[in-house]
């Protein structure tokens, strides 16, 4: 309990801190990223829970279902609802804009010493320099969703346990794709995790007058192959047409 409190204590001395500086900077820094920075903050709690309810409990058998797909919907609605503002004050074309990322991560588990590797198989390509903090905001957002995968022997981290997650946000003009990859120990393991998912993506009520949400969540699926979990969304053009109205 003296633990969570000292967690919340540091999430308000940072997020106050972020806050003060934005103010002190004042126009150097958008309403954009200005926003970006506390929200994001304001996530890191969730994270932290996340994270210490897994180390309390790492049988996957224990992971309780209920929930466990709502901070994916609700950083995918953000990422959206990001790339519409865009679209609406004449940042973002659909017609002509198109982006592509590919990122592999790995963190080091002991939260203590806890470090992070990016390995990019592919960079990327953003031409359009608006998307890129939207961009950057939707990946630092899941960049603790990894920590639903196992912790496992890491080179990177001289064979000391990491847990590795990937994370691929496309747009060709047709399509939008986000897709998360988590690692499990096993392919066993891959296959209660991906029951798990569907088990919350079932149980997960949607608002009626959350457009996107819904959106998102008829247009998401999960699989497992091998020893990795996939959540994949595609978002296809008729719907971001109908959502950027």
């Amino acid at each position: 309990m003296s633990q969570r409190n000292k967690n919340n204590s540091i999430i308000f001395l940072t997020t106050l801190s972020v806050y003060l500086g934005l103010v002190l900077v004042g126009g150097a820094m958008s309403p954009v990223l200005a926003q970006a920075a506390t929200t994001r903050n304001f996530n890191v709690q969730d994270e932290i829970e996340v994270k210490d309810d897994l180390d309390n409990n790492p049988d996957d058998d224990l992971i309780n279902p209920s929930g466990l797909t709502d901070n994916y919907f609700d950083n995918l609605k953000d990422f959206v609802e990001n790339i519409q503002k865009l679209h609406q004050i004449e940042k973002f074309d659909l017609d002509f804009d198109s982006f592509y990322l590919e990122e592999l991560s790995s963190s080091q588990c002991d939260l203590e010493t806890v470090r992070k590797i990016i390995s990019t198989s592919n960079v990327g390509k953003i031409n359009n320099r608006w998307l890129t903090p939207a961009v950057v905001e939707a990946t630092n957002s899941f960049e603790d969703y990894g920590f639903i995968g196992d912790c496992l022997p890491n080179k990177s981290f001289d064979n000391n346990k990491a847990v590795s997650y990937g994370l691929k946000i496309v747009y060709d003009k047709s399509l939008l794709k986000f897709e998360v990859s988590l690692t499990k120990e096993s392919p066993q393991k891959a296959e209660k995790l991906l029951e798990k998912f569907n088990q919350s993506y079932n149980l997960y009520e949607v608002d009626k007058d959350e457009i996107i949400v819904k959106q998102i969540y008829e247009h998401t699926s999960f699989k497992s192959e091998n020893n990795q979990v996939f959540i994949i969304t595609r978002l296809p053009r008729g719907s971001l047409d109908e959502l950027f109205k």
